[in-house]
């Protein structure tokens, strides 16, 4: 059966079991997927995508979890992004029929094949004579464990006993066998051969037993800045120093326009004052230049021969304004800025995108539809909302890649098994032995951009007693509130498979809101654009407040669903998003949880959510009266 690449990359994993019902007969098998006939993923920047894959990993180890299947080193390239090869006549999603377990649903009789290749026409007719009948079923059930161990079912061996009855309706983890004259049942029970733990059957198919971890980035389909940003912390340092105004838009295309010559010694101060030296000494010997204004010819030179491609004042600046947190190590400074650049540099790809349609445009367009009658109706449920910018993004690429997985939970602090460590799984060595297969996918799409009010946020965290007045910006500044997030938003903790420890309580409530705010946006746009609830999904970039929200199938893309709906309807849209998401038909129940959210409400299915609907709450938008939780919400401060 045919599914799209972007399936593939959530549903189509190796060692992931799967259940397809066969077209002619109506009847559902179950497979384990074994490997994915793959090609490396070409025009992507690979230490772009390997930098995040990293980080994401460390995270899940710092929260006790298991990641000895993966090399993290900052100097190893260990990871291989592939996609399926899509060659004629070959399969690009190898499985095989698994579990092995029969049995048949009228008389009980329960049998196991030795091989996938044994599955035949003949096998779904039940061998017993006095039956006969049609009625076979397969035993779709597995073993799986925390620390990564699964394993189909089996029948249990038990000596001199050759003849089991299963019946599904009597029990569900039991097969039946005679013994004499009586009926003696017997356990689909085993103990993990890796940590000992007590396994019981669960359905193949369940999601509880496989998580994928998935990574969705925004890839630099601009060559240049892509080139750019493989050049390393200078390049990082650089792409900072742009986000505080500190370069000019003309002054930075200029450097990406020189590349090469902007990283060379040409522009390096001592390689320039030698080169000017040398240039002064022989203008001295042919007598244009007198000996005693050496080091004044040669200060001129240096004045003139500053040139806007050279990143070394850039760099300066970064680290000046940046100077706490440069003393508190090379190490950790540097990883900061590996993180801080590359959300970055996802930022800009949307924000200057190669085709927008802009706020401006949106209120145009609803003027001359009559949908609205003044363009202050948009800008006031804006101001509302906290959103600053609004803007439809177009061709805008993204790649879905999945680098592991776990089983039964995602979050290494819900580990249950004996050793108490949840093993986040690594796929197959690329044909060389050296890196990890990542799958993935490519995705054009286009999507709504929504920037979030940066100083709104800080007044809420104020309002609500997370911060104090000390730590308040000066909020008339945009460069000191712009400052004041990247110093204490602490990005890198976030991770997609948990909840933000308490102690970083202010990423904690500033990612809660964006995620929130998200799911909202998700919601509504859903129902207005007339896509299904899995076909939108997230990106969110907390270090500059803004809210990313795509078609994730190719059925929106076309029809341009999501711009459409940005452009005539967005006032209907913003009306929705505030209206609709203050109550939930689960009230009062849903209010009455710590975190206000259900499926009702904000949580969505989870191919839809970068972060398993971690970090959720209608209380973060709305004033809700729970025991723990901000008193005043974000849409009402």
């Amino acid at each position: 059966m045919k599914r799209s690449k972007n399936q593939a990359v959530y549903k189509y994993l190796p060692d992931i079991w799967v259940s397809e019902r066969e077209d002619s007969s109506g009847r559902a098998v179950s497979a384990r997927i074994r490997n994915w006939n793959y090609v490396k993923m070409s025009d992507i920047y690979e230490s772009f995508i390997q930098n995040e894959i990293k980080r994401q990993i460390k995270l899940f180890g710092d929260r006790n979890g298991d990641i000895s299947s993966f090399d993290i080193s900052s100097e190893s390239n260990s990871f291989l992004v592939v996609e399926t090869a899509c060659n004629d006549g070959i399969p690009d999603i190898i499985g095989e029929i698994s579990p092995l377990v029969f049995y048949c649903s009228s008389c009980g009789d329960a049998f196991e094949l030795k091989n996938p290749n044994a599955v035949d026409k003949y096998t779904w007719r039940c061998k017993n004579p006095d039956c006969g009948k049609s009625t076979v079923k397969q035993l779709q059930m597995i073993y799986t464990c925390e620390c990564g161990y699964a394993q189909p079912i089996k029948i249990p061996y038990i000596t001199g006993v050759k003849n089991f009855k299963y019946r599904p309706n009597d029990t569900q983890y039991k097969m039946f066998y005679r013994s004499g004259n009586t009926e003696k049942p017997v356990e689909f029970v085993q103990m993990c051969p890796n940590c000992n733990s007590r396994l019981v059957p669960d359905n193949a198919n369940s999601g509880r037993n496989y998580k994928p971890f998935t990574l969705r980035v925004i890839n630099l389909v601009d060559h240049k800045n892509g080139q750019f940003y493989e050049k390393g912390v200078e390049a990082q340092k650089t792409i900072v120093a742009r986000w505080f105004g500190k370069i000019s838009a003309e002054d930075y295309e200029n450097i990406l326009n020189n590349i090469e010559l902007a990283f060379s010694d040409v522009f390096r101060n001592d390689s320039r004052r030698e080169d000017a030296e040398q240039k002064v000494r022989s203008l001295i010997q042919i007598g244009l230049i007198s000996e005693s204004n050496f080091n004044t010819a040669v200060n001129k030179m240096l004045e003139t021969s500053q040139n806007n491609r050279s990143i070394e004042k850039y760099v300066n600046l970064c680290d000046e304004l940046f100077s706490k947190k440069k003393s508190e190590g090379t190490m950790v400074y540097n990883d900061w800025l590996n993180n801080f650049s590359f959300k970055l540099m996802q930022y800009y790809t949307l924000r200057y995108a190669k085709r927008v349609i802009t706020l401006e445009d949106s209120i145009n367009r609803q003027l001359e539809m009559e949908f609205i009658d003044f363009a202050d109706e948009i800008y006031t449920l804006n101001d509302k909302l906290g959103i600053t910018n609004m803007q439809v993004s177009c061709d805008i690429q993204i790649i879905n890649c999945t680098y592991g997985y776990s089983r039964k939970v995602a979050d290494p602090k819900n580990a249950t098994n004996k050793n108490g460590r949840l093993k986040l799984n690594a796929y197959d060595k690329s044909k060389d032995g050296t890196a990890n297969l990542v799958y993935g996918t490519k995705l054009n799409t286009e999507g709504i951009l929504f920037e979030i009010s940066q100083k709104k946020i800080i007044m809420w965290l104020y309002e609500n007693k997370i911060i104090r007045e000390e730590q308040l910006p000066d909020l008339e500044d945009d460069l000191s509130v712009k400052r004041w997030f990247a110093e204490y938003i602490h990005s890198d903790v976030i991770s997609m498979f948990g909840d933000i420890d308490d102690q970083e309580e202010i990423t904690k409530h500033v990612f809660a809101l964006l995620h929130s705010m998200s799911h909202a946006f998700i919601k509504a746009a859903g129902e207005l654009s007339g896509l299904s609830g899995n076909s939108l999904t997230e990106i969110i970039i907390a270090e500059t407040a803004s809210i990313f929200i795509y078609a994730q199938t190719s059925q929106g893309i076309p029809l341009g669903a999501l711009s459409g709906m940005a452009e005539s309807n967005y006032a209907f849209f913003l009306k929705k998003v505030y209206d609709e998401s203050r109550n939930c038909i689960f009230d009062p129940i849903c209010s009455e949880r710590d975190n206000t959210a259900c499926s009702a409400c904000l949580i969505i299915p989870e191919i839809s959510c970068n972060h398993f609907n971690a970090e959720l709450g209608r209380k973060y938008l709305y004033s809700i009266d729970t025991e723990h939780t901000p008193t005043i919400g974000f849409w009402e401060v």
